[in-house]
């Protein structure tokens, strides 16, 4: 459950970092370009994936800690985002393993 919610997390901050007016154009996922045309939905998209993120960690987690746990994930998240999406590190490779050891872990760990 928290990897989904990250995982929607991160979609739905990589949507809106894509329609930034300073993000500078690169073409690693493919999300690029469809943003680039469709700006206000993928705007949109992007603050309902951020809700139901929201909403299900507070379901998951509790109303307090889990607001304060969507905002941590946020900030790690966008850090991330910002500080790798320059650097062509975001491709479907290196999220794809990502995702699959954080699925690894929270089965083994939790």
């Amino acid at each position: 459950m928290a990897t989904g919610i990250s995982f929607l997390t991160f979609l739905a901050f990589y949507l809106l970092y894509c329609t930034s007016q300073k993000m500078a154009a690169v073409d690693t996922l493919g999300l690029e370009k469809w943003t680039g045309t469709h700006k206000r939905a993928s705007q949109y998209a992007s603050l309902a994936l951020m809700i139901l993120s929201l909403g299900l960690s507070c379901f998951y987690w509790g109303i307090g800690s889990g607001t304060f746990t969507f905002f941590i994930l946020l900030m790690t998240v966008a850090s991330l985002v910002i500080l790798l999406a320059p650097l062509k590190l975001l491709n479907y490779r290196f999220l794809g393993i990502l995702f699959l050891c954080f699925i690894l872990f929270e089965t083994l760990l939790f």
